[in-house]
């Protein structure tokens, strides 16, 4: 019966979404005075509780080569597709507040004032990607390209970086399927994307970097299948790098203290083969004491910016700064997410960083 009254809700909901995706637009040009009042009462608190944090005491800015340094925001979007087939997720909130058009205004507002250099998604909904730029284009005036990686099997949501093409010259690409038929543990549809990047503007010394993004499996009973995953990432980053010092971002959908971080991180064993004497290791930008990036049951932290560690690296990436996430106490505030400023179910992580 609850099944079956899961199924009904789901069908009605969905059918209303669907429906109010081509007025919701309307619907917030025709507000009334009040109802904007509220939506600006809402950006205070919201961009109040959202700082970036100089790391190390340093402002950001002080002493820096500005044509070496770089903003990068990692977001998981949440697909739409993904909404509509888990409705019961968001039971509560406003179904104007779930349409796609609603949320792509609010995404596109919140990354257009974010501005970043180059931008990680998650959940990039294969036929929203181009739309999505080309309103980030018009909003900040970069001129934008993209890679991108859907998902194997039938799922229409992957992994896209974007990246503003006057500052960075993309020197290479890899796409990573977390699908191998002969490990066990690789059976998912899951992927990752790297792209490696150059300064266009840097004559002294050619600094070159790369950005890897990943979604891995959200099944939480399944810590191996991610640990697979992440071993894959690890073994195919460590060819795709060479000596180049990279940023990992991603939904990890894990929590800090969890094996698949802990072999990020170098936790599992510090003791390293001699076969390998400069494995790659990697350091998760601190988000902030108390924080969340989504709600899984609880308000948890399960999104990442890291960046890579150790000596194998021509050059070095320095975090400057970085977009604290809201806290455990604000997001319980705030409420459920996507609301009528937030367009996702996760919170945007940002860093700021200069290659040395």
């Amino acid at each position: 019966m609850y099944k079956s009254l899961i199924r009904s809700i789901k069908h009605q909901a969905r059918s209303q979404i669907i429906g109010r995706s081509s007025s919701s637009s309307s619907q917030t040009k025709g507000a009334n005075g009040k109802r904007k009042q509220k939506g600006e009462q809402m950006d205070s608190r919201y961009d109040f509780n959202r700082r970036w944090t100089p790391v190390g005491g340093q402002p950001p800015g002080l002493g820096l080569h500005k044509l070496s340094t770089l903003k990068l925001v990692s977001y998981n979007i949440l697909a739409q597709d993904l909404l509509l087939e888990h409705l019961f997720l968001y039971v509560g909130i406003p179904q104007e507040f779930l349409t796609w058009r609603r949320r792509q205004q609010n995404l596109l507002r919140e990354l257009i004032k974010l501005n970043p250099d180059i931008l990680c998604l998650q959940e990039m909904q294969f036929d929203h990607l181009a739309p999505l730029v080309q309103g980030l284009r018009m909003g900040n005036g970069k001129k934008l390209a993209y890679v991108y990686k859907k998902k194997t099997g039938h799922r229409t949501d992957g992994c896209a970086i974007v990246y503003d093409s006057s500052k960075f010259e993309l020197l290479d690409q890899r796409a990573v399927e977390m699908n191998d038929q002969e490990v066990a543990l690789l059976n998912r549809e899951n992927v990752a994307l790297f792209a490696k990047f150059r300064f266009k503007k840097e004559s002294d010394d050619q600094k070159e970097f790369v950005v890897a993004t990943t979604h891995l499996l959200y099944n939480p009973k399944r810590s191996d299948v991610r640990c697979a995953q992440v071993g894959r990432m690890l073994e195919q980053l460590t060819s795709f790098s060479t000596d180049t010092p990279i940023i990992l971002t991603g939904d990890f959908n894990s929590q800090p203290d969890s094996s698949p971080i802990e072999l990020l991180v170098g936790k599992k064993g510090d003791v390293e083969p001699a076969a390998n004497p400069a494995p790659l290791r990697f350091e998760i930008l601190d988000p902030g004491e108390g924080t969340a990036s989504t709600y899984q049951d609880d308000w948890i932290t399960v999104d990442y910016i890291l960046r890579s560690l150790g000596s194998r690296s021509k050059h070095k990436l320095l975090p400057i700064s970085v977009y604290s996430l809201p806290s455990i106490n604000c997001c319980s505030r705030v409420g459920q997410i996507p609301n009528h400023y937030l367009g996702s179910d996760h919170y945007a992580l940002g860093a700021i960083f200069t290659v040395v």
